[in-house]
């Protein structure tokens, strides 16, 4: 039982330093390719200790650390993952709606005040169609190119095809 207390003492403190290390790395995803250096680096360092552990005669110590190899590891895949959805979050909003066979996507870019509209007929592939300025106003935002405003409103999109049109979407939650 002193073991598994001991394992979870661990976890927690890896937990508290992992998380530390990934809100200091700030992830963007051009740097999700980094999972695959991080989560084996996590995961030889535990090792590593746990051989240490082993040669110096602590063998309970080894063999927690040996387990928590598996739990840092697993631990830092899920918060570099929150990393990047938190990065994305403080940038941007985006919204989908389907209108037949198309999948229609919006994204509000929180620092610029801009948005871009695509669309895609099949998975894995998006054409950019529409891009513009918005602005904050009466609760609503107001979507403006140079030749049509629409107005988004408890995610309905007001405008797209016509004044009046009311378009359901749903927001992505990251």
């Amino acid at each position: 039982m002193r073991t598994l207390y001991k394992i979870l003492g661990l976890a927690i403190i890896d937990f508290g330093l992992i998380w530390l290390w990934v809100y200091q790395m700030n992830p963007d995803p051009s740097v999700s390719i980094g999972i695959i250096l991080l989560v084996p680096f996590v995961f030889v360092v535990n090792l590593v200790i746990a051989g240490i552990l082993f040669l110096v005669k602590k063998r309970e110590y080894s063999k927690v650390f040996l387990v928590n190899s598996i739990i840092a590891s697993t631990i830092m895949f899920y918060l570099f993952g929150k990393g990047i959805d938190r990065y994305q979050n403080k940038r941007l909003e985006s919204w989908t709606f389907q209108k037949a066979d198309t999948t229609f996507s919006l994204i509000r870019w929180k620092e610029t005040n801009e948005f871009s509209m695509s669309y895609s007929l099949n998975p894995g592939s998006s054409w950019d169609f529409l891009d513009g300025r918005c602005e904050y106003e009466n609760g609503k935002w107001v979507l403006k190119t140079d030749s049509a405003t629409m107005k988004i409103e408890k995610n309905n999109l007001i405008g797209l095809r016509n004044p009046t049109d009311t378009i359901k979407m749903t927001k992505v939650n990251r």
